[in-house]
């Protein structure tokens, strides 16, 4: 049986993860058009994906949540490393739903409960130099650039920059 919705939107609704829905986390990191933007190299079993479940989701300092378009689940958006002051944001969808809209109202929704219900002062999030669709969903909500880490990962037979972002949550309440 799915979670419960945790937070709803306009077009799709936030639920939390659960044991059932392993087989798509497993779908993903296998999945080349979403593994390689996570930066993930390796396959993943069942079983390596069950021990994330355990010791990733089930943590107490992450939020995961999965992105249902329809009540169908789409992807996941997740808030990890939630310490007392900031968090790290992460997202992918399924590539039948990308390109809609759908990761930028997920993200706008958990950066949302970020600073407004965990009181959160800061998000982290970071992207490939060329996951151009990441890079703008993150300047759209007003995350800033705020570093590049050079040659960061080495993926597709060449080292790739990650971009980091950030936003504060004065930012975030007054985008002015």
């Amino acid at each position: 049986m799915p979670g419960p919705v945790f937070l709803d939107g306009d077009r799709i609704d936030l639920r939390t993860l659960e044991r059932e829905d392993l087989e798509l986390v497993q779908r993903s990191r296998n999945d080349p058009a979403i593994r390689e933007r996570m930066t993930f190299t390796d396959p993943a079993s069942m079983d390596d994906v069950e021990e994330f479940y355990e010791n990733v989701v089930l943590g107490d300092d992450n939020l995961n949540l999965v992105v249902c378009v329809d009540g169908e689940p789409a992807g996941t958006v997740v808030l990890f490393d939630v310490g007392r002051h900031s968090a790290e944001l992460a997202a992918w969808l399924l590539p039948e739903y990308q390109g809609d809209g759908y990761g930028t109202e997920a993200a706008e929704l958990l950066v949302g409960h970020g600073f407004e219900g965990l009181g959160l002062h800061r998000i982290r999030g970071k992207a490939l130099r060329d996951n151009d669709a990441s890079r703008a969903t993150m300047e759209s909500l007003g995350f800033r650039e705020v570093g590049v880490a050079r040659d960061a990962v080495f993926q597709r037979g060449q080292y790739q920059d990650m971009v980091r972002y950030d936003i504060l949550a004065a930012d975030w309440f007054d985008p002015t």
